[in-house]
């Protein structure tokens, strides 16, 4: 049983943590507070501040809690882990959403929420474990292929715009000309990055037999197999659960129903990673295009009636719950083959 929470606001240079011990859901202490930087000094420091109030309290009855703030917060919770401490990373919008009435909004005030967060609901806890070496390493690549594919996309609809809109002129030839040197780079950087994810899937066991898996299935590319490596920590972050995948990609239905005058259809919610999202939309389109059984399934539903949006949907569900199955299976795909749903097993 928990006995001491530390809620840690981060922030680039800093962090603010906020111990409090308590007895079940009641505070049995004042609370103590202290700002510590964001680097390994830091981190040592803290262990030693949190020990030094404890009162004698073993450390598997310590909880630190934080939000996941991706670059900031990565580096403490690693050392936590690595010391054998319990590090909670948990959504801002959760801990924000959870603490009623906040009248005060400063740095310590914060830290504060997340302890008081981190002891009302420590029994929801999912402790944070860091990502294998390769996977850190593929998630970097591929974030950085995407910012230079948004750049790319950037620089091309500006000198397209430009070709429309002005006359020609010394300037629009300077533009049209550093914009094309610029583009090429950017390119030469992209295939450079689509190089590296090879290599490093390559070296690594796990990663090469899981994307081996998923890219058998027609539409699941490079790019959308390197996704889901990535942002479902190569399947074991969602307990290879279909659904609470598909809810984190956006594209599982919610209807809202309230008396008698709320009774909306179910639609996909906005709380959604929209990126990883959009890639899996354009698998979807391609396994439309070369799956039979796919297309088949895509006809029938249009034959209905059913939306084109509705339908496409449905076919990024379909696919992402054959996905998980061929992973848990450990089978490639097979448009004869019957994969069974979590549900289906239980």
């Amino acid at each position: 049983m928990k006995k001491i929470f530390i809620g840690i606001d981060f922030s680039k240079e800093k962090f603010d943590a906020t111990l409090i011990k308590a007895e079940g859901l009641k505070e049995c202490a004042p609370s103590v507070h202290e700002v510590f930087d964001n680097k390994t000094s830091g981190y040592r420091c803290l262990a030693k501040w949190v020990k030094a109030h404890a009162d004698g309290c073993a450390a598997d009855a310590w909880l630190f809690c934080g939000e996941n703030t991706g670059a900031y917060s990565i580096g403490l919770s690693n050392y936590l882990y690595a010391s054998g401490y319990d590090m909670w990373l948990e959504c801002a919008y959760k801990i924000k959403h959870s603490a009623g009435i906040q009248r005060v909004k400063n740095d310590k005030a914060d830290s504060r929420a997340i302890a008081e967060y981190a002891m009302r609901n420590y029994d929801k806890m999912i402790l944070h474990k860091p990502q294998s070496a390769s996977l850190t390493c593929l998630r970097e690549v591929f974030l950085y292929r995407h910012s230079l594919v948004r750049q790319k996309v950037a620089l091309t609809v500006r000198r397209d715009e430009k070709r429309l809109t002005q006359e020609k002129s010394d300037a629009r030839a300077f533009m049209s000309f550093t914009s094309k040197h610029l583009i090429t780079e950017v390119n030469k950087a992209i295939v450079k990055c689509d190089q590296k994810i090879k290599e490093i899937i390559a070296s690594d066991d796990e990663l090469r037999e899981v994307f081996d898996i998923i890219t058998s299935m027609p539409g699941i590319g490079v790019q959308n197999a390197t996704c889901l490596m990535v942002y479902t920590d190569n399947f074991q972050k969602f307990d290879l659960d279909s659904r609470k995948i598909a809810c984190y990609y956006g594209i599982a239905p919610f209807g809202r129903q309230s008396g008698t005058s709320v009774n909306s259809r179910p639609q996909v919610s906005p709380f959604a990673n929209r990126m990883i999202k959009s890639l899996l939309s354009q698998a979807a389109l391609a396994a439309i295009k070369f799956d039979i059984n796919v297309h088949s399934y895509y006809q029938r539903l249009i034959e209905r009636g059913k939306h084109p949006l509705l339908v496409h949907n449905n076919i990024k569900n379909k696919m992402l719950h054959i996905l998980v199955a061929m992973v848990r299976d450990r089978v490639k795909y097979n448009p004869d083959y019957v994969y069974r749903t979590n549900k289906e097993i239980v």
